[in-house]
């Protein structure tokens, strides 16, 4: 079964809500580091407010760069349209991020001194730029991995239907009451001749060994075609006894040329079906 939405977004947030946590408890880290070996001491509950008001705020935007990447990825053939919708994205995102250092400073002090907007918005892009591409490159790969499986599941399926059209092709190629009638004459047969009894399952093992080949050819030549019917034929001559008499009538000229697959099955079988088994009397089918 193919993924749903809510199937691929949930996973999605929680690795991202877990990568960034962990980025963030990461970054406070090292700021901790840094402060003690610089001699300036920064105490964990400022480094964690600082780390997690500015790399939380990458969870959004990672969720929207991946929706971003599945609307309009960037892929061979189509780069021109896609690449200019993720640079205005990238310049959205250095704004956005410019705009909320900007509000927020009061609360959490980015700036002792808040200088002009233009200096936090170019700071913001040196910050933010490589980010922000690094966060759309990992959306891309992640959008290619999930069509890769998507493919992939797609086939399986496609594949249990090819398993359930060729079971289904078998029931309509091959007439219930036609096994059901080779069965119980067999059954019959053991009895009474166990050679012929022998002759008939082999033929019906034949015949439904031709049937479930995996090879979806549609056509092959009328040696192989004639060889499937005979084994068919085998069977019924054996059922009817002396009813039934076949007469074949093939150019041997005509042996490889192809044919569709089975169109000599459904033939035969409404001749015997229809016009000799019907009869007491003998009957002749002439194939030619």
């Amino acid at each position: 079964m193919l993924p749903t939405t809510k199937n691929r977004i949930l996973p999605l947030l929680w690795a991202v809500l877990v990568w960034w946590t962990a980025y963030a408890l990461f970054f406070a880290s090292q700021v901790v580091a840094m402060g003690e070996t610089d001699g300036r001491p920064v105490a964990w509950g400022e480094a964690l407010k600082y780390s997690f008001a500015g790399w939380m705020t990458w969870v959004p935007l990672s969720l929207g760069f991946y929706w971003l990447a599945r609307r309009h990825p960037i892929e061979r053939g189509n780069l021109a349209r896609p690449i200019a919708i993720h640079l205005l994205a990238v310049a959205g995102v250095i704004v956005a991020k410019a705009i909320y250092v900007w509000y927020t400073n009061p609360w959490l002090g980015w700036y002792d001194a808040l200088p002009g907007f233009g200096e936090v918005l170019l700071t913001s892009t040196r910050n933010n730029f490589m980010t922000t591409w690094t966060v759309i490159g990992v959306a891309h790969g992640y959008v290619y991995y999930q069509r890769a499986r998507e493919r992939e599941l797609r086939i399986a399926e496609m594949e249990r239907s090819l398993v359930s059209t060729r079971l289904e092709a078998l029931r309509a190629q091959l007439n219930p009451h036609f096994l059901f009638n080779a069965l119980n004459s067999v059954a019959e047969m053991v009895h009474i001749d166990g050679e012929l009894a022998d002759r008939m399952l082999v033929a019906l093992s034949a015949l439904l060994r031709d049937a479930l080949k995996q090879e979806p050819q549609q056509e092959r030549s009328l040696r192989e075609e004639i060889a499937a019917i005979e084994h068919y034929l085998t069977i019924e001559k054996i059922r009817l006894g002396e009813r039934l008499q076949v007469r074949w009538d093939v150019d041997p000229a005509c042996l490889e040329a192809p044919v569709p697959v089975l169109i000599l099955q459904p033939l035969v079988e409404n001749a015997i079906v229809h016009a000799i088994a019907r009869r007491k009397a003998n009957g002749v089918l002439a194939i030619s």
